[in-house]
């Protein structure tokens, strides 16, 4: 996991392709203010983006998740949003999977990343983490999500 901001790009160190994505593809929250809600192609199914409008909800009314084919980066564009993420080991046995590339777990521990508007988080491929929580009143947020498969990275 890589965490950092839109405005800081240098101090995160990413691979030289997620520092294109985010520089040519995501380039700034102004880009995405006005977009639809929805899935935006840039190479297919190997790059695409997601903008999305939710509301926050207790921990423990949300799922951890993981993939194993896209890494995520998630970019929020308003509101506020914490984000569980960990731990390193959880079985696959009896995990509930709804699409091609997700499963949900249930979490024993995490440790939390606050987010405001223009910070990102990075998941590879198998790291948890449990998106759209707060750690008060539900509350709207909206945000990018960026999928990269794992094979533009090899």
């Amino acid at each position: 996991m890589i965490t950092g901001n839109l405005k800081a790009l240098e101090r995160a160190l990413l691979h030289p392709v997620l520092e294109k994505v985010l520089r040519e593809v995501v380039v700034s929250i102004e880009q995405w203010d006005g977009r639809p809600i929805g899935r935006v192609d840039v190479d297919g199914d190997r790059l695409f983006c997601l903008v999305q409008e939710d509301l926050t909800e207790p921990a423990d009314e949300r799922h951890g998740e993981f993939h194993q084919e896209y890494l995520d980066i998630q970019l929020l564009l308003s509101g506020r949003e914490w984000i569980g993420v960990g731990p390193e080991q959880y079985r696959l046995e009896g995990l509930t999977h709804p699409h091609p590339d997700l499963w949900f777990v249930e979490v024993e521990q995490e440790s939390w990343l606050a987010l405001k508007p223009g910070d990102f988080a990075i998941f590879y491929p198998g790291e948890l983490h449990r998106p759209l929580c707060t750690h008060g009143m539900p509350a709207p947020v909206r945000k990018l999500v960026v999928k990269v498969h794992k094979s533009l990275l090899a």
